[in-house]
C-alpha cells in the first residue's frame, strides 16, 4: 500500500491497518485480525529509506547500529563492543548462552527490499499479571489495554517473541539492535522530541498499561517503564544478555541506553517487545 505521500507500506498477511495516522511520518499502526490469541496485537511501521513526511519535507532513515551523542542525540556508527550475531554464520560468542536473532541477515533483506519493518506498539502485554520470576509463560500479545510483561529472562523474551507467529509470510522475533536503534532515528526525525536517544523515563513507577505520556510515531514506552531485552550479545561470558532503553526505576536510563546481565537475569523492571518482519 501506499500513504497520502506515496510512502510504501507493506502489509504482513491477517493484518490490517488501524485508522489515525495517515502518513508514514506519524506512525502507520497495524492490527492483528486473526481469531488466534494474539488477535488486536498492534505493530507500527518503520520505513527504512527516504520518506516523504506529512509536512511535504523529506526525511532519509538507514537501517544501522548507532551511537547517540549525549548532547545533540545525533546518531553516529555504533562503537561499542556488543555484536549482533548471525545464526547463519560462524561465531564463537553463539556459545555464551543467549539467543541471538532468528537470521539477522533474512531481517535486513527483508528492510532493503519492502521498505521497512514493524516493531511491537507497546511492550510485550499479557493477559495475566506477572509478580514473580518463577510465574509460568502465557501468550504474548501487543494489546495496550493488558499487562506489562515483565519477570522475563532475555531467553524466555526471545521464544515468546520468536514463536508469537508461525507464517511463510512474516517473521517475529525479540527486538534486535538494527531496530531499536533504527526505530530511534525515525522517532526523532519524525517525532517531536529530537534527542528522543536521550530520553529518561516519563514516568515514575511501574504502569502495568503502559503510559499515556512516553508516545512518539505511535509508539510507547522505548523510553519508559521496563528496560527492554534484545537479540543483541555481550562480549561478557558471565553477562551476555543485552537490553535496552529507559526504566521507570531508575534516573540513569533512556531510550538508546544499553547494558548486559546474566541469562538467568529476571524481575520486576525486564521487560521486551516483539518485531515482525515481512519474508522475502
Amino acid at each position: 500500500l501506499k500513504d497520502e505521500k506515496g510512502n510504501r507500506i507493506v502489509v504482513p498477511a491477517g493484518f490490517k491497518i488501524v485508522e489515525g495516522a495517515t502518513t508514514v511520518d506519524k506512525g502507520i499502526v497495524i492490527e492483528d485480525v486473526t481469531e488466534l490469541g494474539t488477535k488486536g496485537s498492534q505493530f507500527v511501521w518503520i520505513p527504512v529509506g527516504t520518506i516523504i513526511k506529512s509536512d511535504g519535507t523529506t526525511a532519509t532513515i538507514t537501517l544501522g547500529r548507532y551511537d547517540f551523542d549525549s548532547t545533540t542525540g545525533v546518531e553516529s556508527t555504533y562503537l561499542g563492543d556488543f555484536v549482533e550475531e548471525d545464526s547463519s554464520q560462524a561465531s564463537t560468542l553463539k556459545k555464551l548462552g543467549n539467543t541471538i536473532a532468528k537470521n539477522i541477515t533474512n531481517f535486513k533483506n527483508s528492510v532493503a527490499t519492502n521498505g521497512g519493518y514493524y516493531i511491537g506498539r507497546y511492550e510485550a502485554r499479557t493477559a495475566t499479571v506477572r509478580n514473580a520470576a518463577g510465574n509460568a509463560l502465557t501468550q504474548i500479545t501487543e494489546k495496550g489495554t493488558e499487562n506489562v510483561y515483565n519477570y522475563v529472562t532475555q531467553l524466555q523474551a526471545a521464544q515468546l517473541s520468536q514463536n508469537m507467529y508461525n507464517s511463510d509470510k512474516f517473521t517475529s522475533d525479540l527486538m534486535n539492535s538494527y531496530a531499536w536503534d533504527t526505530a530511534t532515528v525515525f522517532i526523532q526525525n519524525c517525532g517531536t522530541n529530537a534527542k528522543y536517544s536521550r530520553q529518561n523515563s516519563l514516568n515514575k513507577a511501574l504502569a502495568q498499561t503502559g503510559t499515556t505520556t512516553d508516545m512518539q510515531c505511535n509508539i510507547y514506552d522505548m523510553a519508559s517503564n521496563v528496560l527492554e531485552w534484545t537479540t543483541e550479545t555481550s562480549r561478557d561470558s558471565s553477562k551476555a544478555c543485552v537490553y535496552r532503553g529507559g526504566s521507570c526505576n531508575g534516573s540513569g536510563y533512556y531510550t538508546s541506553y544499553r547494558n548486559n546481565n546474566p541469562t538467568s537475569y529476571s524481575d520486576v523492571s525486564f521487560g521486551f517487545r516483539p518485531l515482525l518482519y515481512v519474508n522475502v
